[in-house]
């Protein structure tokens, strides 16, 4: 039996024995048995859904040439060209639809999952999910704890430790501007002050390191630190053993935030010596956004509590018990890390991908700025480049005026100001070529010719 299906049918693929599937994508025949899943999605994104599950396993066979071809595996307008991963990332379909596989076990009886049959077969499925992910970042899976996200290991961090009255916590002027707050809004719940480190970028390692050193030896009631691993604005990469080091001469404890890094870079966790660790997975791991872990080395385990404490999280670590169960919620997006993984060994793996996006952000990088007549920093091998605007964009406007400017033409990059210079920051990713960064020029000079510039967004 053969079927045409568009965009907008019904999915009850089940009952035939091969189809002719036919939405935005070129023209495949499927094989239900390995191929059924639009009962997992609404049936447009269903639809398209098993295309990209062929599509996905071809690339297990052979990975497929990174570029445009991938566009197809994820969920982005077709129209829309995405340069914005810093921020919130791109989730594959193949990863949306683990997660959806999860939250329909969920729905279908809540009463049955929540009470009998979800604890054990969550706390089993977060223990392989977990163990996936701590050997992604060479990391003991005892050591790793699930949480919503960088912001809330941040603060299940920030918020658990009781430091000694009149100490300090020490931070760089490039920290994230929720770590910022959270340190000030810990300090103003205790008898607390910050020390903030002012570096310029780019900078030399030497040069940073020497800030924070002088900074430690004028500040010995600094308790904690905390640090970027890949700061978000400018997007740079700290040379964060070499500040762990210099930190715990002083028996100063560090919190890194990773949220960057996770995917964007080779991360092997303890080795960067750190006390606390928390990282992403929906920007650059491929993972459903609500995905972050927190690390935390073994000897402090027992200074951690997560924001919400519910669940006694039987035959667990008392670390991880605490983490393992926060009340009803929906669960998933952790549990489609796994997914995500996956996604990546099938793309070639992490080698592969890295080395794209890293080379794509600099020669992206190198055309944006040349099309705007400015010279782009260095971008250490990472996949974001920050690139200077010409100088007309030091005429400050509304925000919202230019980001509507922008999306206009079906693209977004955060703008931010920086010693004086405004840059933006662009990310690169696997389904990205060099023409999209062409494409951006012509957008930013349009947005300038608006005479446009934000002096803050969301990043």
């Amino acid at each position: 039996m053969v079927r045409t299906i568009c965009e907008g049918d019904l999915c009850d693929l089940c009952s035939a024995e091969v189809y002719s599937c036919r939405c935005d994508q070129p023209r495949v025949i499927l094989d239900p048995p390995t191929a059924c899943f639009g009962m997992f999605f609404p049936c447009s994104l269903g639809v398209r859904a098993i295309c990209v599950w062929l599509t996905f396993r071809s690339l297990l066979a052979s990975p497929a040439v990174l570029g445009h071809s991938l566009l197809p595996l994820f969920a982005l307008e077709r129209n829309y060209t995405n340069l914005n991963h810093g921020s919130y990332g791109a989730t594959p379909l193949r990863v949306l639809q683990a997660e959806r596989e999860w939250q329909d076990v969920m729905e279908r009886n809540p009463d049955q999952w929540f009470r009998f049959d979800g604890p054990e077969t969550l706390i089993g499925a977060a223990d392989l999910a977990r163990a996936r992910v701590a050997e992604y970042v060479k990391a003991d899976a005892r050591d790793v704890v699930f949480v919503d996200g960088a912001s809330a290991g941040v603060n299940a961090v920030l918020r658990s430790i009781n430091l000694p009255p009149h100490s300090s916590i020490l931070y760089l002027n490039t920290a994230y501007q929720m770590v910022k707050n959270t340190i000030s809004y810990v300090n103003g719940e205790r008898q607390q002050r910050s020390v903030q480190v002012n570096i310029s970028v780019p900078s030399s390692k030497s040069e940073i390191l020497e800030a924070v050193q002088n900074a430690l030896d004028s500040n010995p009631s600094v308790e904690l630190a905390s640090f970027s691993h890949i700061t978000s604005v400018p997007a740079i990469l700290l040379p964060v053993e070499e500040l762990v080091r210099i930190c715990h001469e002083k028996g100063v404890m560090v919190l890194i935030d990773g949220a960057h890094a996770l995917g964007q870079i080779p991360l092997d966790i303890p080795k960067t010596g750190a006390d606390f660790y928390v990282a992403n997975g929906h920007k650059w791991l491929y993972s459903p956004k609500g995905s972050a872990i927190l690390w935390v080395a073994r000897d402090k385990q027992h200074l951690i509590h997560p924001n919400v404490i519910s669940d006694e999280g039987k035959g667990l670590s008392f670390f991880q018990l605490q983490f393992s169960y926060t009340g009803t919620k929906d669960y998933s997006a952790f549990l489609a890390m796994s997914a995500a993984l996956e996604f990546r060994e099938a793309l070639g793996g992490d080698a592969r991908i890295l080395d794209y996006v890293s080379t794509l952000a600099v020669q992206g990088g190198q055309r944006l700025a040349e099309a705007l007549g400015t010279e782009p920093m260095p971008t250490g091998g990472l996949a974001m480049v920050n690139v200077p605007l010409p100088e007309v964009a030091m005429i400050c406007c509304d925000m919202k005026t230019a980001q509507r400017v922008l999306l206009k033409h079906r693209t977004f990059v955060p703008f931010y100001l920086w010693q004086g210079q405004c840059f933006v920051r662009v990310s690169a990713q696997v389904y990205n070529e060099v023409s999209d960064f062409v494409y951006l020029a012509g957008a930013l000079r349009d947005v300038l010719q608006h005479d446009c510039f934000p002096s803050e967004v969301d990043i």
